[in-house]
């Protein structure tokens, strides 16, 4: 159609009746677009009907349009009278789709009400406009004021078709495939139609009237072909994923922030209308009851779309609050908030499960909580609220409670403290898990692991007493008779063999001596942990051949079998694996004690390994390791990375009776 319509303007005189048949086609096209716009929207192409619908309903003004040009111009053979419903038509069309491309799902928490509302708020905007600026010239000075109806139609509708052009090009880099098709196609269409429809109401109003054939009259066919090419392209694009929605509270409330500006904007040309005294008083009316029909209808429709996102948040917040009861109900959970102020507090949940209240809420004094703390973890509950307070940190506590029938649960908290602006604490949040059966596990599997480490330690007496008291005595016997026979020897390779022989069985017998010692240690029973960790950092020296710097100071000396032997284990396996991996023979070993803690740190210079692949590996010396200090409610941290050496720390504590024991002598060897 834009190349017949391209050859007739060149092959035909301008304004020739042959021309203006060819406004057939512009109407037809327009037909066209409406039809197909209307299929998208029964079919809700690319999950958006609001949008298709109203640009079915603005090319179906459109139309209406231009069937009553063609109307007056071929059947009445006569000019479209100025007081006619086209321009309105016209006019109006062009605010409907700046309502569609309003209605464009650019964000994922779009509701349709919102969207439909926010077309109603753009359409009664534009219509309001027109009513207040052109629609009395139009009608009630048609015959005395064409010039100055002519220029007020021609900027307002270009103000018009900038709007759309503008609201498309804001959405065109927010939007997703396929509405970013969508929207370049619907940009390119009102750019071409806004500067050809300019040239032709210019030429209309000042130089002499509108002429088929033009070329402002190819540029109107193009960009119609180019509106019906929008509703055709969206059949073949893939459709959106349906996402959650989620509430949009807050662009609701600032929409319905504009639109209220708009309505004050508004009643400042009433009260002008008001004020005058030089004006027509129908045209005074006219535009007074035009501008408040539009504050209702504007103020309604914000109101509206008020009053339903409110309606929606508060329906999201019941079923928030009933997911966040059936959650607490399903993990016993409870939920608590502290007035610090007050001392007051309110807890909410499973009440039932965890503190034995036959009530899903309570309020009350936070001493209450308090005193519903096991005797034996209440200092600790308590210095971990202070800490939190004083130091804005998370509460985290793992501790015990007691219920009124004397059972005993333990709870998991997580608690933040809120602050006034002057940095006192106003108020606390947080929820406790009831993790009973959890640690109840844990406890037996511990139980397991003390009994299996018992047995093995029981295993390794044994064998270590084996080695002591036979092998090491067979050997011993073997190496003095070793030394009689070689005595009595009179020859002399004769002698020279049996000395080699007792030489590998003096050998034989310090690996015995060495490996007995390794697997218990008479100096850990009866020296205490300093001297075991020297004498076995001395033997593994001579052993290994490697250098050890020992470094120790405030050790206690009355550190319980359980924790010594931990540690003493934890020392051997540190120190077996740093001369098997490590690839150097330096290693350093630091003792000392801090507060209720004793630490020991193992480290060197070596090759160093990926800590988390250990783990996963099949090597159970960390595992262990890890294994023996939980027992102990100890902790290992293990700092390693390729070629950047090896640091093991392991912390346990012994208790505050620890301090009225003898602190031996700090003490440093190499």
């Amino acid at each position: 159609m834009v190349v017949i319509k391209a050859v007739l303007s060149l092959a035909v005189k301008p304004g020739s009746f042959v021309i203006s048949y060819s406004g057939f086609s512009y109407f037809l096209l327009l037909i066209l677009a409406t039809g197909f716009a209307i299929r998208n929207a029964l079919r809700n192409v690319s999950g958006d009907r609001p949008f298709w619908s109203l640009l079915a309903l603005g090319f179906g003004l459109w139309g209406m349009n231009e069937g009553l040009q063609l109307y007056y111009e071929l059947g009445r053979h006569v000019d479209v009278p100025a007081d006619s419903i086209a321009d309105s038509l016209l006019f109006l069309h062009v605010a409907v789709l700046t309502a569609a491309a309003a209605t464009v799902p650019h964000s994922e928490d779009r509701k349709p009400y919102a969207t439909i509302l926010n077309a109603v708020l753009v359409s009664c905007f534009w219509v309001l406009l027109y009513g207040y600026a052109v629609f009395p010239y139009q009608y009630l000075f048609a015959s005395a004021s064409t010039l100055s109806y002519a220029w007020r139609f021609d900027v307002l509708y270009l103000c018009e078709n900038l709007a759309l052009i503008v609201v498309v090009g804001f959405l065109l880099p927010r939007v997703k495939a396929p509405w970013k098709s969508i929207c370049f196609h619907l940009l390119g269409a009102s750019t071409l139609y806004a500067l050809s429809s300019t040239i032709a109401n210019l030429a209309m109003d000042y130089l002499g009237g509108y002429v088929n054939g033009k070329l402002y009259g190819l540029g109107l066919i193009a960009s119609v072909c180019w509106f019906v090419w929008i509703p055709l392209s969206a059949w073949q694009a893939p459709h959106p994923e349906i996402k959650a929605t989620q509430s949009e509270g807050g662009q609701d409330s600032r929409a319905s922030a504009w639109a209220m500006l708009v309505v004050v904007a508004f009643s400042v040309p009433v009260v002008w209308e008001l004020l005058k005294r030089n004006e027509d008083d129908r045209l005074r009316t006219l535009r007074v009851v035009f501008a408040v029909a539009m504050i209702v209808c504007l103020a309604s429709a914000a109101y509206i779309k008020e009053y339903l996102s409110k309606r929606e948040l508060a329906s999201h917040f019941d079923l928030a609050n009933d997911r966040l009861q059936l959650a607490m109900q399903a993990g016993t959970a409870v939920v608590w908030e502290w007035n610090v102020k007050s001392g007051r507090g309110v807890w909410f949940g499973d009440l039932q499960s965890t503190f034995g209240i036959p009530s899903s809420v309570y309020a009350g004094s936070v001493d209450w909580f308090i005193h519903c703390v096991h005797p034996d973890d209440r200092q600790q509950v308590s210095k971990a609220l202070a800490d939190a307070r004083e130091n804005h940190k998370v509460f985290a506590p793992e501790f015990r409670i007691v219920r009124p029938d004397g059972s005993v649960r333990w709870l998991e908290s997580r608690g933040k403290f809120h602050y006034a602006k002057s940095g006192i604490p106003e108020r606390m949040i947080g929820v406790s898990l009831d993790n009973t059966v959890r640690k109840t596990a844990e406890e037996a599997l511990s139980g397991m692991s003390r009994k299996l480490i018992q047995a093995q330690e029981q295993e390794r007496t044994r064998i270590a007493r084996e080695l002591h008291d036979d092998i090491a005595q067979r050997l011993t016997m073997l190496s003095l008779q070793h030394e009689e026979l070689e005595s009595n020897a009179g020859n002399d390779d004769l002698r020279t063999g049996i000395q080699e022989l007792r030489k590998q069985v003096l050998e034989l017998l310090t690996n015995v001596h060495t490996m007995s010692h390794q697997l218990h240690s008479s100096k850990l029973e009866h020296l205490g942990l300093l001297v075991a960790a020297k004498s076995f950092c001395t033997e593994f020296r001579e052993h290994e051949k490697v250098e050890i710097t020992f470094r120790s100071h405030d050790l206690p000396t009355d550190v319980s079998p359980e924790t010594s032997l931990c540690l003493f284990r934890i020392l051997q396996q540190a120190l077996n694996n740093a001369a098997k991996h490590s690839g150097v023979k330096h290693f350093e070993v630091n003792f000392w004690a801090a507060t209720d803690e004793i630490h020991l740190v193992v480290s060197d210079l070596g090759k160093g390994f990926d800590v988390s692949a250990a783990l996963l590996g099949r090597g159970l010396g960390l595992t262990s390791m890890k294994e023996r200090m939980r027992l102990v409610d100890g902790t290992l941290s293990i700092d390693s990375q390729p070629d950047r050496g090896t640091t093991i720390h392991a912390c346990v504590p012994f208790g505050s009776n620890a301090h009225h024991g003898q602190v031996a002598t700090a003490a440093e060897s190499r």
